[in-house]
């Protein structure tokens, strides 16, 4: 027996946005088309019955030649109703071998990402087309029951979530809404497109579709919902297969993952992914990254990337992160000041304490091969390298992390390795030494070396 179908308004909306944890700000994902454009006028009917504040951030991707003309009339659609507006411009890579619709997406979560305070839910307008076509594209591409299941009524991201409350509606039930409140919104001539997938199925696929089968897009919304229910039961199974293996969002050991079968395997680490809101790692790739680490040497390092994201093994260890390679830290003298910037992921220099003149001779950039540090006064010194290799860092990382010089001598390393000189300079004055990483990797390598 099927469903009702819901009627969308703002009371059957407030039904699902109830279902979500209470946030300290709502974020609606507002690009102007008609399913942002219902989802943020019917939550601004609720203004008065949510219990948190609704903004309106709007993404221009510059894929349009038109992007700055949608981005004003999503502003002037805010300002007439009082509704916080924010843009957000994105760069759009060229290089990481996927789609510019997957690249889009990829861009835009990062920005969400960094927008999302603790506790805050972004929204998006994904409705029950949208869950079909998803549903129908996994199972092109040869998904698992995750896959099927698609996309998720809410996810973690960051500090908050990301939800979606109009799984429940369709693009007509929107469309019809915006109708009866004589609302206009924009069309995307893009849609019309059928080069990308989804437009495809939009307009070809699905109508032929729709003619043998009748009510379509509500037969494969509830194979989603029973193979959501599938999906979180296998994942409950894994977990408790797989022990503490998938706790750490960054690395895992080796040596269990292997103990596994070759099926146990690929659950795990797609399980792995998941719990940590990495995008699925595709069947082929995944099953030859599989088989390079089932064969690797000791000295090894066997990787998978996809997307806009890598695995790869170092020592007996996986290190998943984002899929761009590390800039190196950026080489600067330090003439003055009590901070010194390092590059958009090395972060900052900064000496704690008060101010105080910086010696002359200080400069910071990456490792120089054959660099040493005298951490004792008439002790030996030792390599650079060989610092790394005891904290176990992987050699990608390291021209990120930064080397403090004093006459082109190596004195600090990271602020977890002092030379005697620099720490004797820093007892006299009674300052402190510290490395501020912007990127979340930095930043974990660095307080796995403190402790």
């Amino acid at each position: 027996m099927s469903r009702e179908r819901a009627v969308f308004g703002p009371d059957t909306l407030l039904e699902r946005v109830a279902r979500f944890p209470v946030p300290e700000r709502y974020w609606v994902g507002f690009s102007g088309g008609a399913d942002s454009t219902a989802l943020l006028l019917a939550l601004h009917e609720l203004t008065a019955r949510l219990k948190a504040p609704i903004h309106a951030v709007h993404f221009d991707h510059g894929l349009q030649a038109q992007s700055a003309d949608w981005a004003e009339h999503c502003e002037a659609f805010c300002r007439t109703r009082d509704i916080p507006f924010l843009k957000r411009s994105l760069e759009i890579g060229q290089n990481s071998g996927s789609g510019p619709e997957e690249r889009a997406r990829n861009a835009r979560y990062r920005e969400v990402e960094s927008i999302l305070g603790e506790r805050e839910i972004y929204l998006t307008a994904h409705h029950a087309d949208d869950q079909a076509e998803t549903l129908f594209l996994n199972l092109m591409r040869g998904s698992g029951v995750e896959g099927l299941a698609g996309i998720p009524a809410i996810r973690t991201l960051g500090g908050g979530w990301v939800a979606r409350p109009l799984l429940d509606f369709q693009r007509d039930d929107l469309t019809g809404y915006l109708a009866e409140t004589d609302t206009t919104w924009l069309e995307d001539p893009s849609n019309a497109e059928t080069v990308f997938d989804r437009n495809y199925l939009r307009n070809i696929v699905f109508p032929m579709l729709e003619k043998r089968w009748p009510g379509v897009c509500s037969r494969l919304t509830r194979t989603a919902r029973n193979a959501r229910i599938s999906a979180t039961a296998l994942a409950a199974f894994i977990e408790r297969q797989s022990g503490d293996l998938l706790g750490d969002r960054i690395r895992m050991p080796l040596q269990k993952l292997l103990g596994f079968d070759r099926d146990m395997q690929a659950l795990v680490l797609r399980q792995w992914l998941r719990r940590h809101e990495v995008p699925a790692l595709p069947a082929s790739r995944l099953d030859e990254f599989l088989a390079q680490l089932s064969l690797a040497q000791p000295d090894a390092q066997p990787e998978v990337q996809w997307a806009d994201w890598m695995i790869k093994q170092y020592r007996h260890e996986l290190w998943l992160h984002r899929r761009r390679p590390y800039p190196a830290c950026t080489e600067a003298a330090w003439t003055g000041g009590m901070n010194i910037g390092l590059g958009p992921d090395t972060g900052e220099y900064r000496l704690k304490g008060a101010e105080t003149r910086i010696p002359d001779g200080w400069k910071v950039a990456p490792r120089a091969p054959g660099g040493r540090i005298r951490t004792v006064d008439g002790g030996p010194s030792r390599k650079l390298k060989q610092f790394f290799q005891a904290a176990s860092i992987p050699p990608w990382l390291r021209l990120g992390i930064p080397v403090l010089y004093w006459d082109d001598e190596p004195v600090a390393l990271g602020d977890w390795v002092l030379g005697h000189r620099l720490q004797w300079w820093l007892t006299e004055n009674d300052l402190e030494l510290e490395w501020k990483p912007a990127d979340s990797v930095l930043s974990r390598v660095r307080k796995e070396c403190q402790q």
